[in-house]
């Protein structure tokens, strides 16, 4: 993917601005443009014109984070970052920045703080005990999802296990306070908190898309809350965080929402043979899979399909309860027929797992990853280790050329899908959890194609 940052011209003499986003990932190239303030428009058509897949838009920093000498300063350089981003939703860009209704909000205060004039921050007469504490949200599609607090002057997370109560409280005023000021689009944004005697949070500051969200570090020394916010508390780290970013901006455009139709409508006229057409070799390795580990309480079956994993798994079914998600509408109907699942949602796994928020014990998928573009696989995975208590297990599967192209001359490209093995490996182990399993087996025969595809199966487990 081809990404353009989107920075203000340097002034004469100055050093152009830096950007640390392309040291999070080298999946994608990176490329800045930049824009000055007097040729706005003509800047950004020109940058249009290249037809980057993405823009980062950061000029809201570079405009306003030396606004605050004069009172026409302020003025002149936020009516720029205002103007920028009003015409980069004019031209329809994909981009990663702040929506232009937010900007006309946000300025600095005298002492360099930034400030949305249309957020009232609560009174508070009790008095505070110990120092600030900052809650990183990150917004994934439409969801905001909060990362964990953090002491902002030690960057120190806060212990969940130590004050359970004050992590939940202050999580879940992160997530009202951005629903009610209406953050969305902002893609992430830190908020502060004092805490009074009685361990109750109170908001006293945000920083929408703050910069400081990147690691940046002096002698050794992290500088930013978010930075360990995100290191400790978003599996699979800043890479991930930047793979799931463009993977939620894409879900909010509908980018792949044919293309998961497609598949849905493929799985729907299978469904009630699919059972026959995959008996054997796939029956019998997630018979294998499900056999070998340990699945007691509730267990959340991604691409469920028609329910094999409750039905071969070997333990006392009073132990295990199960909850679906297919893209399939046909499949969850021979899903539900066994009575072992609860419940099946119906959708794309990719936006179901951001708004899914019920506790679960375990997670499976079995066979589906390779419809996932790899941004996607990086949200999803992520979502999977933030949703899941004790273990997670999946299969990535290693298409081979011939299934590919098979696939692609019968006009069935959607079908095809993705080899992940490397995108996994990259991925790592996230913080608290450990790679417990892996091994490598026959997974399917397409009977389409007739293709052999191998499975590497991965098991995660909770430290």
């Amino acid at each position: 993917m081809r990404i353009c940052i989107l920075r203000a011209a340097p002034g004469k003499g100055d050093d152009p601005p830096y950007s640390d986003i392309p040291l999070f990932t080298d999946s994608h190239t990176f490329e800045q443009r930049f824009i000055k303030k007097d040729t706005i428009k003509q800047d950004l058509n020109s940058a249009a014109a290249e037809s980057f897949d993405l823009y980062f838009n950061f000029l809201h920093w570079n405009w306003l984070a030396n606004s605050f000498s004069t009172s026409f300063q302020k003025s002149t350089d936020n009516e720029s970052a205002v103007a920028a981003a009003k015409y980069i939703e004019y031209l329809a860009l994909p981009v990663i920045g702040l929506p232009s209704r937010i900007v006309e909000q946000y300025y600095l205060d005298d002492q360099g703080k930034f400030v949305l004039s249309n957020v009232e921050f609560p009174e508070c007469n009790e008095p505070m005990v110990g120092g600030e504490y900052s809650c990183t949200v990150v917004e994934l599609d439409n969801t905001p999802i909060p990362l964990s607090p953090v002491f902002t002057d030690t960057g120190l997370p806060l212990n969940a296990d130590s004050n359970i109560n004050l992590f939940n409280a202050i999580q879940r005023l992160a997530e009202n306070t951005f629903y009610a000021n209406d953050f969305h689009g902002t893609f992430w944004c830190t908020l502060l908190f004092r805490v009074t005697a009685r361990s109750e949070p109170i908001l006293t500051g945000i920083n929408l898309m703050p910069k400081a969200i990147f690691p940046f570090t002096a002698g050794g020394k992290n500088l930013a809350a978010e930075a360990r916010a995100v290191r400790e508390s978003y599996p699979g780290g800043y890479r991930s965080l930047m793979h799931s970013l463009i993977a939620s901006l894409f879900l909010k455009r509908n980018r792949n929402f044919e293309a998961s139709r497609k598949v849905g409508h493929e799985y729907d006229g299978v469904a009630p043979k699919y059972d026959a057409v995959t008996a054997g070799i796939y029956h019998d390795g997630v018979k294998n899979i499900v056999g070998k580990y340990k699945f007691d309480g509730l267990v959340l079956d991604v691409a469920c399909g028609t329910g094999l994993v409750a039905r071969y798994h070997g333990n006392p079914r009073d132990r295990s309860r199960y909850v679906g998600i297919d893209v399939s509408l046909q499949m969850r109907t021979e899903c539900t027929r066994n009575g072992l699942y609860s419940n099946v949602l119906v959708g794309p796994m990719q936006r179901i797992l951001i708004t899914y928020k019920d506790p679960v014990d375990h997670i499976i998928c079995l066979g589906a990853f390779h419809y996932l573009e790899s941004n996607e696989l990086s949200l999803v995975l992520s979502r999977m280790f933030q949703l899941a208590e004790l273990s997670v297990t999946f299969t990535i599967d290693e298409i081979p050329d011939s299934y590919r192209e098979s696939q692609s001359k019968r006009g069935r490209e959607y079908m095809v899908g993705f080899n992940h093995l490397d995108e996994v490996e990259r991925y790592g182990t996230p913080v608290g959890w450990k790679l417990v399993d892996r091994w490598r087996y026959l997974g399917w025969t397409s009977p389409t194609t007739g293709d052999e595809v191998y499975s590497n199966v991965f098991r995660f487990e909770v430290v």
